[in-house]
């Protein structure tokens, strides 16, 4: 029966208006207030502005200088357009928290000058200006003096320490020495051809023309980088310094990595865990490592790395949590700024660049030109170049209408909207996070190629199946459709354009011989069983791989009954965790084809599980800052340093350089014959206990914890045996790692083999580095040991990390350095430049590792034939002329029959670079065919 119209409760459409239903004698309700559109306008004028500006420099026939930096300028101004049009900079502001009670802001009863509010502008201005004073020599410095100015903020700050602690590592050297070949200089190079090309499409690099076994990400952001810094792209322009350029992006990819590492892990532990945690993965070699190399394997297991972290965030979240907002004078900010900005930052510049290919903003006559895509086949300005195919226009493999870049935009700008349609009023964190998740596994698409997402997506199917928790997927929470849509929008429009314009020979070097035949069939590389990788997997851990033990026991003790709501999420982050490491070890050792790189993936999840058990270890955090327990922590983590100059002094010296002035048959034992004398060995050791000693002693004197220590059943049992397993596994893989023996790979050879592929490269005659990493062997063993007695446990496990830290130090700002010009061309391409009067050339005969060319901007006649009639041809063409060669030691015997008529003169040595020799020849008579 239908209810009275005065008792119905109004819907809509209803006839009866709410005007005619007040009851009577009561107020009428005024009419609401019209909407407020001005942001519609506001919004959408500064959205065409900055998106329209950043079409304009893409469609311009000539690069604007420093392009890209004002193109990532103008999108920020069109994404913060967009933000207004969707009434996102003012939404919430009843539910909003402000920024000034967040760890930005100075704390109750802490100074102003302690927090990053002074900190953050100080230490920008002594970059600023130190760069300007001291220029690139005195970069390194520079950079410490502007992270200093953030560490008495940082102390009381965890999340800011991550970065501190990424910045103090990674930073300061990161430029300092040239690209090791052949994947940074590959890499580079084909990066260095898009900006003299003008086309960030098509990959080009000399000698083998169009580069196709790679995807894009690399190429674009170190593009990106040395167009926004300025690097001279252009031939023969030898840029100063572009090494800091290449590799910026991978150090921002490597501490994005970390800081998510630390989300994840002080959300659902605790901050001190989180910061622990980054710091350990931090840590690891084989970390560490790549992010000083500007190759594949960051950008892939980084946004990795972000994607699962994000997918632990979104399934131990609440799913009706809302996201929490921030606020700063009439502004709102959330994690929905942060989702919807990121993926406008990288799909609207794609889908703006695929329009520009078919409209060209020309300088003179009408504005516009409009066209079919046509693409250029060469070497920007070095046409004509040996080695260098001639310079010709290219259509398409496929070039109808819906084919064109203009139609291919459409396409991905109805994807693009509809993520801004499911994304507009989206505020449940969880969802959110599931986004970011998919977001990131778009970007590892474009970074490695299919496993980018689905090695991701097999970590998510493995902890449903693990956790049973198919209300997940079953109720739509995990967003998969969304995230579908999410991974071809971001991930896709290359592959899509590539394919189009190159055919099917694309796709059958990429998908089939990189991905397919290295899977099963096996391409270069090595081949081997599941210990080929272990064996590596303890290097690339060193020290940490002495705790692996003990986060197995970590890992295993949340098995056991536990009900509450923290214990729970807490659980499936190690479950996710475990089967992330366990997915990618059995992934990449199912593999045929073999590099010890390849084991990358499955690092940060072991360095996580070890940062985990070792936050176990140390005794808990008060809740408020205690400057004892922090000045202890600073004694222990230096504590180590004079021990290990004191143990490696015993061997030899330490620092391993032999000099020049050595003859050259006192070489071999030079540096064994350095050792120091007892009573200096001595007094370094004490020294190290008297620091350890000190730390003991403020941390006894400390603030007590506001709880007793926990001590649950696993720190009574599996902490002691995890620990007296830790020195035989760590001594172990410390032999490997300082001694030498009569077959290769030598101890000190194996770091380097963490990320270069060629193991039988020879090593420096004059480098020995045994006595320094013979005591960081003995010393971390020593830590370890002590941490076993429970009384000095918190301490020695502080040194422990000291021990970890001071190795990645000596490792990238050592070890590294001093390699480089060995396995580079930097300073052969350098000297040749400053001996070179005009119109000598640079010859590089049978190479073809990238650096002669990326050095010179291609401006390298390369011989690559072994026939060597090319060769023998321009020789006869340049009679009389003097003119550079760049070649390998083992190979100038031949070139001197070759060049029999000629006069050569060598200019590096051995010492100078133990693999490339340049020489000065003076070209004689044409050479006869051998």
């Amino acid at each position: 029966m239908p209810l009275p119209a005065s008792t119905r409760p109004f819907e809509l459409g209803d006839p009866v208006s709410e005007e005619k239903r007040a009851p009577e004698g009561e107020t009428k309700p005024s009419t609401p207030p019209k909407p407020d559109r001005r942001h519609l306008v506001r919004g959408g004028v500064l959205t065409f502005v900055g998106f329209f500006a950043t079409f304009m420099m893409m469609a311009n026939e000539s690069q604007l200088p420093h392009g890209p930096l004002w193109g990532m300028l103008t999108m920020l101004i069109g994404t913060a357009g967009l933000f207004d049009v969707l009434g996102l900079w003012h939404e919430g502001a009843e539910a909003r928290t402000s920024l000034r009670e967040t760890w930005l802001f100075p704390r109750e009863g802490e100074p102003l000058w302690r927090s990053p509010l002074v900190g953050a502008p100080v230490a920008l201005a002594v970059l600023i200006v130190g760069a300007l004073v001291g220029g690139y020599a005195g970069l390194p410095v520079t950079i410490v003096a502007a992270l200093l100015c953030l560490l008495p903020a940082a102390l009381t700050r965890p999340g800011l320490m991550v970065f501190l602690v990424a910045g103090g590592l990674y930073l300061p050297f990161l430029g300092a020495y040239g690209l090791w070949d052949p994947w940074e200089t590959h890499y580079g190079e084909v990066a260095r051809e898009i900006l003299a090309r003008d086309d960030w499409i098509s990959l080009w690099w000399a000698q083998e023309d169009w580069f196709w076994s790679k995807p894009i990400l690399i190429f674009w952001s170190e593009a990106l980088s040395m167009g926004a810094l300025g690097v001279d792209f252009h031939a023969d322009a030898n840029p100063g310094h572009p090494e800091w350029a290449i590799r910026l992006p991978h150090f921002v990819l490597a501490t994005g990595a970390l800081y998510a590492i630390y989300a994840l892990i002080s959300r659902r532990f605790s901050r001190r865990a989180g910061l622990v945690t980054a710091t350990v993965v931090a840590t690891l070699p084989h970390f560490f490592f790549l992010a000083h190399q500007a190759i594949t394997d960051m950008p892939f297991v980084s946004n990795m790395t972000m994607a699962v972290s994000m997918l632990g965030l979104a399934v131990t979240t609440d799913p009706d949590r809302e996201v929490k907002r921030w606020g700063l004078g009439p502004f709102t900010f959330s994690l929905r700024h942060l989702v919807i900005g990121l993926i406008t930052l990288v799909v609207v510049p794609q889908i703006l660049y695929l329009v520009s290919r078919n409209v060209t903003w020309m300088d003179s006559g009408a504005p516009f030109g409009w066209h079919g895509d046509l693409f250029m086949s060469g070497s920007a300005g070095n046409n004509g170049v040996p080695g260098n195919s001639p310079i010709h226009n290219v259509e398409p493999r496929y070039d109808g209408f819906a084919a064109q870049p203009v139609s291919q935009a459409f396409l991905w700008l109805l994807g693009y909207l509809g993520l801004l349609w499911l994304l507009r009023k989206e505020t449940r964190a969880q969802s959110l996070f599931m986004f970011a998740f998919y977001f990131f596994c778009g970007l590892a698409f474009m970074a490695k190629g299919i496993p980018g997402f689905a090695l991701p997506g097999l970590v998510a199917l493995f902890f449903l199946v693990g956790t049973r928790r198919w209300e997940l997927l079953l109720s739509g929470r995990l967003r998969v459709g969304a995230g579908i849509l999410t991974v071809i929008t971001v991930g896709l429009p290359w592959y899509v354009a590539m394919y189009i314009r190159h055919g099917q020979p694309f796709t059958d070097r990429l998908l089939i011989h990189d991905h397919i035949n290295r899977l099963t069939a096996g391409v270069h590389g090595d081949t081997g069983s599941i210990e080929y990788f272990i064996e590596q997997m303890g290097y690339g851990l060193f020290p940490w791989i002495a705790l692996a033990p003990l986060a197995l026991a970590a890992w295993l003790a949340p098995w056991r009954a536990q009900t509450a709501p923290v214990e729970k999420k807490r659980r499936d982050v190690l479950i996710l965790v475990a089967l992330w490491l366990a997915s990618a070890f059995t992934l990449f050792s199912a593999m045929t084809t073999k590099f010890h790189h390849y084991i990358f993936p499955a690092v940060p999840p072991a360095g996580i599980l070890v940062g985990l058990a070792v936050d176990r270890l140390l005794s808990p955090a008060p809740e408020k800052p205690d400057w004892k327990r922090i000045g202890a922590t600073a004694l222990a983590l230096l504590a180590p340093l004079p021990a290990i100059a004191g143990v490696g002094g015993m061997w030899g010296g330490l620092r391993g350089v032999v000099p020049e002035s050595v003859p050259e048959a006192e070489v071999e034992g030079w540096v064994t014959a350095q050792a120091w004398s007892t009573g200096e060995s001595v007094m370094a050791i004490l020294a190290s206990g008297l620091l350890l000693t000190g730390a003991w002693w403020l941390m006894k004197k400390g603030e007590a914890p506001a709880a007793e220590k926990r001590r649950d059943a696993w720190a009574r049992g599996a902490v002691t045996t995890g620990l007296l397993a830790a020195p035989p596994v760590l001594a172990l893989v410390g032999r490997d790692l300082s001694w030498i023996t009569d077959a290769r790979p030598q101890g000190y050879e194996r770091l380097i083999h963490l990320f270069v592929y060629n193991y039988g490269r020879p090593w420096p005659e004059y480098l020995d580095f045994r006595p320094a990493l013979t005591g960081f062997a003995i010393v971390a063993v020593c830590a370890v040991l002590l941490a076993a007695f429970k009384p000095l446990r918190d301490v020695a496990t502080r040194a422990f990390l000291g021990v970890a830290l001071l190795f990645a130090v000596w490792a990238l700002d050592v070890y590294m350095i001093d390699l480089s010009p060995h396995w580079g061309q930097r300073e052969q391409v350098k000297r040749y430049y400053e001996l070179r009067q005009p119109g000598e050339p640079l010859v590089a005969w049978q190479m073809n590792w990238k650096g002669e060319n990326f050095y010179t901007g291609n401006r390298v006649s390369v011989f690559v034939q072994l026939d060597n009639q090319a060769l023998r041809t321009w020789v006869g063409q340049n009679q009389g002329t003097t003119a550079y060669f760049l070649l390998e030691h083992s190979r100038l015997a031949n070139l001197r029959s070759v060049l029999s008529g000629s006069t050569i003169e060598e200019i590096t040595d051995e010492r100078f670079d133990n693999k490339f020799i340049l020489i000065r020849v003076r070209l004689g008579q044409r050479p006869t065919p051998d």
